[in-house]
């Protein structure tokens, strides 16, 4: 009931429901439009690009600069660790181990360790 009288209002006032087929500058206007809405997506999506990417840079530098002196303590508690180590391996070289039931003698040759 109310279509019918919004329909007999469009009516009265001109306006008909009917579209014609699109005129050549419509097709030429929808075309430009829509070019131009593809670039400025386009222009938008690599500004975003950019934005997200300097903020990586900023955020891991900003990590990386923290955390240098944790580095810089595990890089030496690792050298620490090797020493030890090879500390340990010199002062068992020329020892007799027990591995079981089987008595083996231990030796160290330094010239044979790989680096």
């Amino acid at each position: 009931m109310q279509l019918d009288k919004q329909q007999k209002r469009l009516r009265q006032s001109g306006v008909t429901m009917r579209p014609g087929a699109p005129s050549l500058l419509a097709k030429v206007l929808a075309v430009v439009i829509g070019a131009a809405l593809l670039v400025v997506g386009f222009a938008v999506s690599l500004v975003m690009l950019a934005v997200v990417l300097g903020a990586g840079i900023v955020i891991g530098g900003f990590v990386w600069w923290k955390t240098r002196d944790l580095r810089k303590q595990i890089r030496e508690q690792a050298i620490r660790a090797q020493q030890t180590h090879e500390q340990q391996v010199r002062e068992r070289a020329g020892q007799r181990m027990d591995i079981g039931d089987v008595i083996e003698d231990v030796e160290f040759h330094d010239e044979n360790r790989q680096k």
